[in-house]
């Protein structure tokens, strides 16, 4: 039985929020694409005439799920990474203090940091869908003149993407100039702990002795 303090529970609980959170945009965007999509591949599946009652249901179902799910799931990370025999625990309360002691600003440059390819692949394809929904309109084009024009579109907010991607880099690198050095310092602490937590496992499972000195002078060794 283990008494957990403060900040451990602070920090379970910020993961698992943060696991249902993805899990629910991960559902909201499962259901946006079965209630946009399927009506084309079957087109006896039209959800826009059922009743309120059921489309309520549709829409709440897959991100109640996706959410239980990935909270869950988070949650068993978390523990798995706290609770192991490595250094990984240190290593998420000190990024769960240094993330309580950013401002907000710093929380949004971060999160964005981490999480930019994905939004960048999100939004190039939304940027797709969305560029053909206005394409789509026009009744003088063909199909392969308005798939050239939303790839246009669509190529060019991702240019757009990028260079802001790039912005925001060199933002970050203004703000903490020493983030690099500072994680190959804690990338070599943790390598250090584990070699040095090896080392004294392995000498303490022979005969209890610290080095072969210990082993050359005991007793065992000496014949009288």
């Amino acid at each position: 039985m283990k008494i957990l303090s403060k900040e451990e529970i602070e920090a379970h609980k910020y993961h698992t929020i943060a696991g249902g959170v993805k899990g629910a945009i991960a559902g909201f965007a499962i259901a946006g694409a079965v209630w946009k999509l399927a009506p084309i591949r079957y087109p006896r599946f039209q959800p826009r005439r059922w009743p309120w009652s059921i489309k309520t249901a549709f829409w709440i179902s897959p991100p109640t799920l996706m959410t239980a799910i990935c909270a869950e799931e988070a949650s068993n990370k978390f523990d798995s990474m706290m609770y192991s025999s490595g250094g990984e625990s240190a290593d998420a309360l000190e990024e769960h203090r240094k993330w309580k002691e950013m401002s907000m600003k710093q929380k949004l440059v971060e999160g964005l940091s981490n999480n930019k390819y994905k939004i960048i692949v999100g939004a190039w394809a939304a940027s797709m869908y969305g560029s053909w929904v206005v394409v789509d309109k026009d009744p003088i084009m063909t199909k392969a003149q308005k798939a050239v024009q939303a790839r246009m579109y669509a190529q060019f907010i991702t240019v757009g993407l990028l260079l802001a991607s790039m912005g925001l880099s060199m933002y970050e690198r203004k703000l903490h100039p020493n983030k690099e050095q500072v994680r190959e310092k804690q990338r070599w602490d943790r390598l250090l702990a584990d070699v040095e937590a090896e080392e004294k496992t392995s000498h303490d499972g022979v005969a209890g002795f610290r080095d072969n000195s210990q082993r050359v002078n005991s007793k065992i060794f000496k014949y009288e």
